[in-house]
């Protein structure tokens, strides 16, 4: 999935990081071939690149963000209750995410995305 880059930040092997607007974080190396970014190094260099687009690989997975905070809790559905609206393409708001846990059995996730990606989750 593209994402833009909102920020950087070190992390603690002191590398730069870029934060994407989906919440992930993208680790940036000048390491040719391997990763081009000399102007990862400098201040002015990072600024310049704020809004760029990468490819967020946790977002293709699907991988939730760290250091979220529970906002909301559904129910517990079994087979035969699970809402409408969850089997028909529910999305949720920019910013939010939903973690789906599988007590018993297995479940069909599709992810909309351009391409589709499908999962089982058990």
């Amino acid at each position: 999935m593209k994402c833009s880059i909102t920020k950087f930040h070190l992390n603690r092997f002191q590398e730069w990081v870029a934060d994407l607007e989906c919440g992930h974080v993208v680790t940036m190396r000048h390491n040719p071939p391997y990763q081009d970014c000399p102007w990862i190094g400098s201040a002015k260099g990072r600024q310049a690149h704020i809004g760029d687009i990468q490819e967020c690989v946790n977002c293709d997975m699907p991988v939730l963000p760290e250091g979220l905070k529970l906002v909301e809790k559904s129910s517990l559905y079994q087979r035969d209750t699970i809402p409408g609206y969850l089997e028909s393409g529910y999305t949720t708001d920019a910013g939010v995410w939903a973690r789906i846990i599988v007590k018993a059995g297995l479940l069909q996730f599709i992810v909309h995305s351009q391409p589709a990606k499908g999962f089982i989750l058990d």
